[in-house]
């Protein structure tokens, strides 16, 4: 199943500036791909499903953005 890393862009004070999303082919490789990520901006990361990602079905633990 696919997979989504998200990536919500923060000012420092916390403020939403942006966010990125990257479809990966599972969610190994999303988890691997989100521990490799170095972010010069303070970010937030999370994977979710595609099932998630699409509106489909709320991933367990995890708000819909």
């Amino acid at each position: 199943m696919k997979y989504w890393l998200l990536i919500f862009f923060l000012t420092p004070e916390g403020e939403f500036v942006s966010k990125k999303a990257i479809a990966y082919k599972n969610e190994a490789s999303c988890y691997l791909a989100m521990d490799a990520v170095k972010v010069k901006q303070i970010a937030r990361m999370v994977c979710v499903s595609d099932d998630h990602y699409m509106g489909r079905k709320q991933d367990k633990g995890v708000d819909y953005d």
